[in-house]
């Protein structure tokens, strides 16, 4: 797969063409929009469908922009294009998805009314779920073992950017009343915590029976068996500390330093197990 810098950030040509790149900066964002935020492999699609049973049990079922992949902005679908060109004239209110670095957003988005939820993962398991993600991607490189790239995650030498760049560029943002930071651990641990947590976020209330109803959909289980076979490559086990059946001590002790260096006073933490 070609790809591309932008501002130091590397992005897939094919999957976010540059020319998407100038279509952000004129994007219109709504005070009614929910833009989904993830770093990759972090949780989108489960953060997607999660808010998809949502908005369902509020009577919203609009396939064509509710459907089983988020609706990232930045990225061209093939054989459809610009996927920003194609939610322009969506229905209220629209549900976005993005792998974006803040620097990257649409300008309008961090002024706006629209409701932005963050998902984070702890970065071994997001490395782990990385390295197998692209060992099924048809048009990508296999990365050449799990030590090389790990090595290459530990040095942020990753698509859509570092990890800790991506984090903590969003982190920095905490304190805004519409802004949401969710961890994926806690979703584990907890869902239907997670959901009313979003649900009150959101301003979408639900009973006690739906909010069971959008946690029964959203396993991963129940997801597996709802989607097509294409789209089971977004999802693999799910667990938390996957991580160790991978890293050698060497690895965990190099990732554990950068965890501390980078994260040192910011007040942002991962669960590893």
């Amino acid at each position: 797969m070609p790809t591309y810098k932008e501002r130091g950030v590397m992005f897939p040509s094919d999957v976010v063409p540059r020319p998407n790149q100038e279509l952000l900066k004129t994007f219109d964002i709504r005070d009614d929009d929910i833009m989904l935020i993830t770093y990759p492999k972090t949780g989108s699609w489960w953060l997607h469908q999660v808010v998809k049973q949502i908005m369902a049990q509020q009577g919203v079922q609009d396939e064509k922009y509710l459907g089983d992949f988020p609706n990232f902005i930045e990225m061209t679908l093939r054989d459809k294009g610009p996927v920003a060109e194609m939610i322009k004239t969506a229905p209220s209110p629209r549900v976005l998805a993005t792998h974006l670095p803040v620097e990257f957003l649409p300008p309008g988005l961090l002024g706006s009314k629209a409701k932005i939820v963050v998902l984070m993962r702890n970065p071994k398991d997001t490395a782990v779920s990385t390295f197998h993600f692209w060992q099924k991607i048809p048009d990508v490189k296999t990365p050449e073992s799990w030590e090389s790239f790990a090595e290459q995650f530990l040095a942020g030498d990753c698509l859509w950017g570092a990890f800790y760049d991506h984090v903590l560029g969003y982190w920095k943002l905490k304190d805004r009343h519409n802004i949401l930071f969710l961890k994926y651990e806690d979703m584990k641990k907890d869902l239907p915590a997670e959901v009313k947590k979003l649900c009150s976020f959101l301003g979408k209330p639900l009973s006690d029976e739906e909010v069971q109803a959008v946690v029964g959909a959203t396993q991963f289980d129940s997801m597996k068996k709802t989607v097509g076979e294409k789209r089971q490559m977004f999802t693999r086990k799910g667990v938390i500390g996957d991580w160790k059946n991978y890293f050698s001590d060497d690895q965990s002790r190099a990732y554990d330093e950068q965890y501390r260096e980078r994260l040192s006073n910011t007040g942002l933490e991962f669960q590893f197990e």
